[in-house]
């Protein structure tokens, strides 16, 4: 198993299919889970539809809060964080 987190945030992509696929396997809604990870329902909105960070004030704070959300809903951090060198 690797492990990204030694990786320069800037190199990650986070897989939004992932997300959105976990979070619909255990029933929950976008407000449902920024409530359980204490984020705004706009900012799950973002995570799952948008490589942008308008909600988040960069990247780096965006790639945290993938973590935060893809360790609440069980997924292994290679399940929904990708390099980007793996993704072309």
């Amino acid at each position: 198993m690797q492990f990204l987190k030694n990786k320069p945030l800037k190199e990650l992509k986070i897989l939004k299919e992932a997300l959105v696929r976990a979070r619909q396997e255990k029933g929950l809604t976008n407000d449902g889970l920024a409530k359980a990870v204490c984020l705004n329902k706009w900012q799950i909105k973002e995570m799952e539809e948008s490589d942008s960070y308008l909600y988040f004030y960069s990247m780096q704070i965006k790639i945290h809060a993938a973590r935060r959300i893809g360790n609440y809903l069980g997924l292994i951090e290679s399940d929904y964080l990708k390099n980007l060198d793996d993704c072309v």
